[in-house]
């Protein structure tokens, strides 16, 4: 159908005012010209129901305009209509009957409407106008086929050879018209025997591995297929099915070489794609060739959300963290409507502590999911880094309606809670919250965490902070920030060495880069007597970004001062 109405679309840009400069029985003034070329800018704009309207006005005075019938033709065809579309294009052919395209197009528009008795009389008709026609012998033939009559077909077929000469398509046409008829192994035959005639011709070896395929003769078609692969390396279909039949055979090494090249072929679809770097992901061990595959998708298909999608899962996996945001960041450009890549996006960046950018995504992510309760937990988190507080509780107080049977994200969202009314100094509430939080999830080791580092913080129940403290700390006795939040606690307490100790295992941890962890390690060595030391520490959370407005006071005046925010 898309082709018939690009054809359509073509031939009336080019035949429409030729035909208006031929005899008509109607001199056309040049109103009714006027008119005309109106209904074309309609039609060409869209606007079906004006385009009618004008070229019917063309009709009604000059009934013998094949331009103006051929114009409607097209207008109907693109409307698929191809009734009225049929109507005035037979219109148009009998009005000019030396006009090959106004013929050509009826017969096509005859096969779409199934009526092959009649197309096949057209193309009869436009082959004794021209006999070398390569397009004609194949509807007429796709005619006898559908009609049944094999042997009009293979005659017309025979025909076109003698004035042709012998090529591939003609065995090929042969073919299908034989297995139309059930004659599927004298259609076989003339393949093989092309085969060998037009040997390395790849369309008739993938006919041939189509048909067996199609007839669950697998290893006919598996055999073939080979062939096919060194007769045409660039055909992705033929490389991706060979390649799936390896990998079954255990042939794996060939078949992943032959579904890689699948990959950057033309011919699978994205899906099939899609598909084959899924499974190669799936490996124990990631392919070497992984990167360049995904690379290639992403400008292969600069827009299509799933390129990128796929490209984040193999940054990810071989943790290349900022190439993985990146690359889920562009899918939800193209394709915002899905959450499992937003939560992606929202969990690498809160792991990573990227709170400027999770701040904005997770707002983002709400405005496509407004009923997500993660969305709103992890935007309230970001903004209290962030201390904005009131904005955080906003958020907080949102999007706790909607967890559901969830008990710990429930408790989660009231720690958060807490956190934000502590920074606006609603101490009550903060409390509150965090006892609610501890009554809901009592294990939740995260709730514990925050909670004992707020006491601690605020100076308000040390005991009751180490005791918080202590019971996560049995259970993940190797994870940093409890170790940091003990060690503060420790501080607090005035216990010095023991806090150094807590946070010096904290800080010297692989990867461990806190800015809260060094300034207090700073703290502890200074009130134990070693300021060289902890000025080396306080240098170094200012260059980590510590938020701590007296950090500056400590480095220039030497000496401990509390942490202000």
């Amino acid at each position: 159908m898309n082709k018939l109405i690009a054809i359509f679309t073509f031939l009336l840009l080019v035949t429409s005012c030729a035909q208006l400069k031929k005899k008509t029985p109607v001199e056309h003034d040049s109103t009714y010209i006027r008119t005309f070329h109106e209904g074309v800018r309609l039609k060409l704009n869209g606007q079906y129901p004006e385009a009618i309207d004008k070229l019917n006005s063309c009709v009604l005075k000059d009934e013998l305009d094949d331009a103006a019938h051929f114009a409607l033709a097209q207008i109907y065809l693109e409307q698929n209509n191809l009734e009225q579309a049929a109507i005035h294009t037979k219109r148009a052919s009998e009005i000019d009957p030396k006009n090959q395209h106004y013929q050509s197009e009826l017969a096509f528009m005859y096969i779409e409407l199934e009526k092959y008795d009649l197309a096949v009389v057209v193309f009869e008709k436009l082959l004794k106008q021209a006999p070398t026609n390569q397009s004609f012998y194949a509807g007429a033939s796709a005619c006898y086929a559908k009609m049944g009559k094999t042997k009009k077909g293979l005659d017309l077929l025979s025909r076109m050879e003698n004035n042709m000469g012998s090529n591939p398509g003609i065995s090929i046409e042969k073919f299908k018209l034989l297995v139309v008829a059930n004659r599927d192994e004298e259609g076989i035959a003339i393949l093989f025997a092309a085969k060998k005639k037009f040997e390395g011709e790849p369309m008739i070896i993938a006919n041939l591995v189509d048909y067996y395929l199609q007839h669950k003769r697998y290893q006919e078609g598996f055999d073939l297929l080979k062939e096919l692969v060194e007769a045409d390396p660039n055909n992705g279909m033929a490389l991706l099915m060979l390649g799936d039949m390896q990998m079954q055979s255990g042939d794996i090494k060939n078949g992943l070489q032959n579904l890689k090249s699948a990959v950057k072929a033309e011919g699978p679809s994205l899906d099939q794609k899609m598909n084959v770097l899924i499974a190669l992901q799936g490996q124990e061990v990631m392919d070497p060739d992984m990167e360049s595959l995904v690379k290639y998708m992403q400008s292969k298909y600069p827009k299509e959300s799933k390129a990128h999608s796929i490209a984040g899962d193999y940054y990810f996996k071989v943790n290349q963290i900022v190439e993985a945001i990146e690359s889920y960041k562009m899918a939800v450009k193209f394709n915002p409507n899905v959450y499992p890549i937003w939560n992606q996006i929202l969990a690498l960046e809160y792991q990573y502590q990227q709170f400027d950018s999770l701040s904005v995504d997770a707002e983002k992510c709400i405005e496509f999911f407004p009923t997500q309760p993660l969305a709103y937990f992890l935007f309230g988190a970001a903004l209290n880094q962030k201390r904005e507080f009131k904005k955080a509780l906003t958020s907080l107080q949102s999007g706790i309606d909607f967890v559901l049977k969830d008990d710990d994200l429930k408790a989660e969202f009231l720690g958060q809670m807490g956190e934000a009314e502590f920074g606006l100094l609603l101490t009550k509430d903060a409390l509150a919250d965090y006892e609610k939080a501890l009554s809901l999830a009592p294990k939740n080791t995260f709730v514990k965490n925050n909670y004992a580092y707020q006491l601690a913080f605020n100076e308000l129940d040390l005991i009751k902070a180490e005791k918080l403290i202590k019971e996560p700390l049995e259970l993940f006795p190797s994870e940093p920030r409890y170790l940091v939040t003990y060690g503060f606690i420790l501080f607090q307490q005035g216990k010095y060495a023991e806090a150094k100790a807590s946070l010096e295992k904290a800080c010297n941890m692989n990867s461990y880069q806190d800015k809260s962890c060094v300034e207090h390690l700073g703290d502890a060595l200074f009130m134990l007597g070693y300021k060289d030391e902890a000025m080396v520490q306080w240098l170094r959370a200012k260059e980590l970004g510590s938020t701590n407005k007296s950090l500056n006071e400590k480095i220039t005046q030497k000496k401990y001062a509390k942490p202000v925010f």
